[in-house]
């Protein structure tokens, strides 16, 4: 049977019994005896030192171990904690034709993020420019939303104190990678050995690339033979859409890893597919919409893939388990659903009938 560590009370119980085993008259059992007082603070030492061997049982064990201890884990394994990944993307500048801006010169957004220019731009004969610039600190606060004001932080001549975020917005700023991430991807690495360059060894270097990585997809002898496709998502994010700065860190990544033989790798972000749903509850409450809706988009994280068929009956017996008490009908989807290759359920409009 599991260990159970004595609780406080009963290892002062048990000190005071041995006190009154060794010494036959004493009475430690007494609210204010010398000995009740000497059981008490003995105890709490002792129970200090069974929580300390627990945490410590825990950090002994992989699929437990926790910070600096799964590190050193992961480290013997030859696997690194992601670090947080500063956003990067493109704004437009606007001012007089033929102005400059410098490189390393900082924007700032109202929230307070900074970013650089990467390098220096010259207005064109339209007054405008389009350039490239990193947030200063890393993490996922540094994402910027496109049409985004940002306010040059020291005026330049020639140049309006005001740029804006371009159509694809600043992106790709991730934190650093959390314990639970890193557990799962030492685990893989475990379960799951290196065998140069197999369907194994492209989801582990996919997903050791960016910290948003999560689900990956590999296809070999696509589009030719010899070549290999990789679709991934990043499912802790509100778009699970890998952004243009995440799929460029993963060919960067797997390029280094890949063998040299190989003879070509493409990495792709998937379109989303919103699949729409009309439900009809019965009793119909707020706190049952509300678990039908986590139900259903925890569901499509699980088993929505790029090309995969998603099946009426799953769909409808997980909103079964999530209503609870209440019946359902589920006129839309009507039948099973099916995505091309490059296409990937994502959870759509819910219309409650």
């Amino acid at each position: 049977m599991p260990w159970q560590s004595p609780t406080l009370n009963q290892l002062a119980e048990q000190i005071r019994a041995d006190m009154r085993g060794r010494l036959p008259d004493a009475q430690p059992a007494l609210r204010r005896a010398l000995l009740r007082v000497v059981a008490d603070v003995d105890a709490g030492a002792v129970h200090g030192l069974y929580g300390y061997l627990a945490w410590l049982a825990k950090q002994l064990i992989i699929d437990t171990a926790e910070d600096e201890w799964l590190e050193r884990w992961a480290s013997i394994w030859g696997i690194r904690r992601d670090s947080a990944v500063a956003a990067a993307g493109e704004i437009l500048l606007t001012g007089t034709p033929g102005a400059q801006l410098l490189e390393g010169v900082e924007l700032e957004h109202d929230s307070g993020v900074i970013v650089t220019l990467d390098e220096t731009v010259t207005l064109n004969a339209q007054g405008e420019a389009t350039g490239s610039v990193t947030a200063t600190e890393a993490g996922s606060d540094g994402n910027l939303a496109a049409g985004e004001t940002l306010r040059l932080v020291s005026a330049e001549s020639g140049i309006d104190g005001e740029a804006t975020v371009g159509s694809d917005g600043i992106t790709g700023g991730a934190e650093r990678e959390s314990n639970e991430r890193l557990r799962a991807r030492l685990l893989d690495r475990i379960q799951r050995q290196p065998h140069g360059g197999n369907e194994d060894d492209y989801i582990m270097w996919a997903r050791e690339a960016h910290p948003d990585v999560t689900r990956v997809w590999v296809y070999p002898h696509a589009p030719d033979v010899g070549e290999v496709t990789v679709r991934l998502v990043c499912d802790d994010l509100d778009d699970i859409i890998p952004t243009t700065e995440v799929i460029d860190a993963v060919k960067e990544h797997i390029d280094r890893e890949r063998p040299v033989a190989a003879r070509g790798f493409y990495a792709i972000a998937p379109a989303a597919a919103p699949l729409n749903f009309e439900i009809r509850l019965t009793p119909d409450t707020a706190e049952a919409r509300a678990r039908v809706t986590d139900a259903l988009a925890d569901y499509l994280a699980q088993a929505a893939e790029p090309g995969g068929t998603l099946y009426r009956e799953p769909l409808s017996g997980v909103i079964y388990v999530a209503a609870g008490e209440s019946r359902h009908e589920m006129p839309v989807p009507a039948d099973d659903v099916t995505h091309t290759v490059n296409q990937i359920a994502t959870l759509g409009t819910i219309t409650w009938l």
